[in-house]
């Protein structure tokens, strides 16, 4: 295989006046290139009263100018394209969408992704994929014989939560390309050495990906079992019991994992029967999900704390979980197997009666409770009158209090709600510098990806608090109008705005990251005391 080397020119043209006579150097420009530092010659202008050579200059200007009109830019050799690894799949299958960027040989002086924006899809559940850490994946392809430089810009897994027909809103992308045009030299000096026949042109675009069409299938009735959970995939469960003996009120953890290809977030409590003589906490969940490879794998634990409070022998019965193997297109339940747990008196328990949340029935220990004696006595109570009795009086007074105490409880309810807003207001502050130090760490290790991904979590996250808006309503397209509601200038919006964009385009942006990551840390920090110190 042979490889052809690639050369990149860059080239940076001024435009000179005199302001008065006399000779001037203008210095060498020094470059940092794969660590080597090379350095241009300096270059000596001796400057005349005569006043034709700056008439000469600008006859020149306009020659040039006008032996490159002939030549354009192509918007259409930029674009992004949605592709999606299947489109009729069914209700809760995984489906990876890949947006792809292309860009082509006309832009030749260098380009900037300066935003993306990825809009919320209705009925889907999604997952970025891809390691945060890592550029965006290169490739070249070739289409109606012209060649595209191509970069996978998002990837994307979504889960199909109804059947029918669903569509995956198109990805938008900010892109400015530069495009040198050649032009006639002119002899001038000006132009041999600074502008060197070239004259460069940026083009500002607004690129928008094509729509995908889901038509989604209802799984399969037939063999459908009871207690299906509704998830697709494939997967794998395993239990363990970290003590089979034990005393009674001591302690043993269930710890059941499920792992596998799916949505794995989406799966409830597994159903579980124990036995009445244990107390048995809720389940605690771990999720560990991966999202750095091609689509979503992981495993979700379920943990229990099992606390037998009678002696004895016990069995757990198995746990199952049913789901859509897409492999075999077929039903599947996995199963646990089964503990046996035995239980000796603990000591200290003498004959205490022992209850439990779970325990149906109430077993007497030892013989502590004498037989109650009957005798032939005979008793009759000495009635009172009713009116101007205490009970007489409380169920007079008992309307008046009862409705006392709604009152109470309605106004504090009402303070409770009006409370919310002052207190994501007042913890704004507070939430945003705590999220900021934790991002300076970023910064100062150097992990460009998430950096940039909290500095914008500590964005959308003041706004959000500072200004009582729910999340879900903040996005790139209603930002401005939310923010105008809230009476916020219009200096402040435009800075949240750009500031937004500046993160988008430095993931992508190559080269060098730290001078734009401490400018972005900066630019943040200043933009959330300014709307502190506001009146």
């Amino acid at each position: 295989v042979q490889f052809k080397k690639r050369s990149k020119t860059y080239t940076y043209s001024y435009t000179l006046q005199a302001l008065k006579e006399g000779t001037f150097t203008i210095p060498g420009v020094s470059f940092v290139v794969n660590g080597t530092q090379i350095k241009s010659n300096s270059v000596t202008i001796k400057v005349t009263a005569n006043t034709q050579g700056t008439s000469s200059r600008a006859s020149s200007n306009h020659e040039n100018q006008s032996s490159s009109s002939g030549q354009s830019f192509d918007k259409n050799e930029v674009f992004v394209k949605a592709f999606a690894s299947k489109t009729n799949p069914y209700q809760g299958e995984q489906v990876i969408i890949t947006h792809k960027l292309y860009i082509g040989q006309g832009v030749n002086g260098g380009y900037q992704v300066t935003n993306i924006n990825s809009p919320t899809q209705s009925g889907l559940w999604s997952y970025t994929l891809g390691d945060p850490n890592s550029n965006p994946p290169q490739s070249y392809e070739t289409i109606n014989g012209k060649r595209y430089t191509v970069f996978e810009v998002r990837r994307t897994a979504v889960f199909p939560q109804k059947s029918g027909i669903l569509t995956v809103s198109p990805l938008e992308i900010g892109f400015l390309a530069r495009v040198i045009y050649q032009t006639q030299p002119s002899g001038d000096f000006f132009d041999q050495f600074f502008g060197r026949g070239q004259r460069a042109q940026d083009y500002e675009l607004n690129l928008k990906s094509n729509s995908i069409i889901l038509n989604v299938k209802n799984l399969p009735t037939k063999n459908k079992p009871d207690d299906f959970s509704g998830i697709v995939g494939n997967f794998s469960l395993t239990s363990s019991l970290t003590r089979h003996e034990l005393k009674t009120n001591d302690a043993t953890n269930l710890t059941i994992t499920l792992s596998g290809n799916g949505n794995l977030q989406h799966i409830e409590n597994l159903a579980l029967n124990f036995p009445s003589d244990f107390d048995v906490t809720d389940p605690k969940i771990t999720d560990n999900i991966n999202t750095k490879g091609n689509f979503v794998t992981g495993s979700r634990i379920f943990e229990y704390v099992i606390i037998p409070r009678n002696a004895g022998d016990f069995t757990i019965n198995p746990a199952q979980f049913s789901y859509f193997d897409l492999k075999s297109n077929s039903y599947k339940t996995l199963t646990t197997e089964t503990f046996s747990i035995k239980v000796e008196k603990g000591s200290g328990d003498g004959n205490t009666v022992n209850s439990s949340t779970n325990q149906k029935d109430i077993k007497i220990l030892g013989n502590d409770i004498r037989y109650i004696k009957i005798n032939q006595h005979s008793f009759s109570p000495k009635r009172s009158p009713f009116f101007g009795s205490s009970w007489f009086f409380v169920l007079i007074l008992f309307p008046f209090l009862f409705l006392i105490i709604m009152i109470v409880i309605l106004r504090k309810q009402l303070e409770e709600r009006q409370n919310v807003a002052l207190t994501k207001n007042k913890r704004a502050n507070k939430v945003a510098r705590k999220r900021l130090k934790k991002a300076n760490k970023l910064l100062h290790e150097n992990k460009k990806e998430d950096f940039y991904i909290e500095i914008s979590q500590v964005l959308w996250g003041y706004m959000s608090d500072k200004f009582h808006i729910p999340l879900s309503q903040l996005s790139m397209e209603t930002v401005e109008t939310k923010l105008h509601e809230k009476q916020l200038n219009e200096e402040n919006i435009k800075d949240f705005m750009e500031t937004l964009n500046q993160c988008e385009f430095a993931r992508f942006a190559p080269g060098d990251s730290t001078q734009m990551m401490n400018e972005m840390y900066e630019r943040t920090h200043s933009f959330i005391t300014r709307i502190e110190g506001r009146k």
